[in-house]
Formats: structure tokens, sequence, C-alpha cells
């Protein structure tokens, strides 16, 4: 049985890789959490940046009676999921007819882990119920193209698939969202809905809509918080942002594959 894993807390690393450094936004204008350093926009600037991945550890706690991802320690007929116990995550082998398929709509059932889902995959829901059957995971390396995340409502660790916020499809209820160096599919909140301009956070983009990036409001222009939303942009292509806004990046080091994403703001 491989070591399980503690749970996650955000982990953000500051590097000014011999540009400038931005200050520090403060929080108390209802923005959200303070902007810490992130992403290396290749004009100059570093752009803050949230880095959920499962390399970064955290205090909580999981129990073991079998493994989510071989599905060894059950018996015929029995899968093993993920369930919660007075808070911890406890896997389990549990009889469930299945039936679904990965990234099929399904019912979250925490309490007893019988939702129907595939073995080696459990029932999540995003914040307004609406659940996708999703891999099971302890660390990156039992994930293809994913990352190991916890999940926003339950922080049970699961594949999150890499995505391109300009054309791949994430399975509902997840979106394309960024993540460290990279963009992946997970789990939004029901107040992330704002437009371009919008006050956020720089925690997870959150209160900005699936297509924009929660950049320091001095490279937003008529940005009136400390953070506001900016839509996301392909370097690659025509630059669609509309003056004084052009298209720069916002990955620091993007893992292979995303480093032609950018977002429309004025460089510092």
């Amino acid at each position: 049985m491989r070591p399980w894993l503690a749970l996650f807390p955000t982990l953000v690393l500051a590097s000014s890789l011999g540009c400038q450094q931005l200050p520090e936004e403060p929080d108390d204008d209802g923005a959200g959490p303070g902007a810490t350093q992130g992403a290396d926009t290749g004009g100059g600037t570093l752009i803050p940046g949230d880095d959920t991945s499962a390399d970064a550890e955290t205090g909580g706690g999981s129990m073991s009676n079998c493994d989510p991802v071989t599905q060894i320690g059950c018996a015929a007929g029995e899968k093993c999921t993920a369930t919660l116990s007075a808070g911890a995550i406890l896997y389990t082998c549990v009889a469930d007819p299945a039936g679904l398929d990965v990234n099929a709509p399904c019912q979250a059932s925490h309490d007893d882990g019988v939702d129907g889902c595939p073995p080696t995959t459990v029932c999540l829901e995003d914040e307004a119920g609406q659940g996708v059957c999703v891999s099971l995971c302890e660390v990156d390396g039992d994930c293809t193209q994913a990352e190991c995340l916890p999940a926003r409502e339950s922080d049970i660790p699961y594949c999150a698939d890499d995505c391109s916020p300009f054309g791949s499809l994430c399975p509902a209820p997840l979106q394309c969202r960024r993540n460290g160096n990279r963009f992946s599919c997970a789990f939004i909140g029901t107040a992330d809905i704002g437009g371009p301009g919008a006050a956020c956070s720089i925690a997870e983009d959150a209160g900005c809509a699936p297509g924009l990036a929660c950049l320091p409001g001095a490279l937003v222009p008529d940005c009136a918080t400390g953070n506001c939303c900016a839509p996301l942009c392909d370097l690659s292509e025509a630059d669609p942002c509309g003056l004084p806004s052009t298209c720069n990046g916002i990955l620091q080091g993007p893992a292979p594959g995303f480093e032609e994403i950018g977002a429309c703001f004025v460089p510092s």
C-alpha cells in the first residue's frame, strides 16, 4: 500500500526570474485574499498565480482499508472508493452495482460510497450539487495528462485533466481553470461568474467566470479594486485585446503545451 497523502493547501512560489516583481495588492477592498507572486508574463512582469497541485501537502488526514487506484484489498463485486467519516477521508470497500462511465453525471454519496461510478472513480459534486464520475488518485503519477488535486467541496483527491481554455472541453460541471503552470479541469464556485473588470481573488481565480483570470488591479484598465478579472487570450493568434491592454503570458514556467496561454492586461 502506498503512503497516504495528507491534503493539499495552496503553495505559491515567488520568483523574480530577472524580472520586475509586482508588489502584493492589499486585501481590504473585498477582492479576496491578497495577491501572491506567481506567473511570468514574458514582458517583464510577474502575474500572481495559484498552485493547487498535489505536490503541496497539507494537514488533515485519510485512512485506508484498500487502495483506490489499484483496487487491491476488496472482495469480488466490491470497489475501493472514497467516503467521508467525521470529516476525514476513508478509503473502503463497498458493494456498488456501478453502471456509470467515467465523466458521467452522477450523485455523490460520501456516507456509504454507493454512487454508481465505476471502480477507480468516485462521484464528486460542485457547490451547486452537480456531480461527475472522476478518477481517484493519491499522487500525480496516478493520473495520465492530469494532476492529482483535492476536490473543492470534499477535499477528496481526483485526477484533474489538462485542458485548454480555448478548445478542449471539461466534463460538466468541471471548468478549465488556471492551475500553477498549466490549466486543469477543476470545480468552481457558484460565485465564479464575474466578467472583465469584476472584483476577484487571485486564489483559484475566484470570482471570475471561465475564460478569465484574476490579475492585480494595477494591470487591468479601469479596475476599481485590488484585483480584477481579465480575459484569457491565445499568444499564437492575432491579439484580441482592446488597447491599452495586450495579450501577455500569465504562467510561470508553463508546462509543455501551455506556453501560448495569456491574458489581456497592461504590462507594468
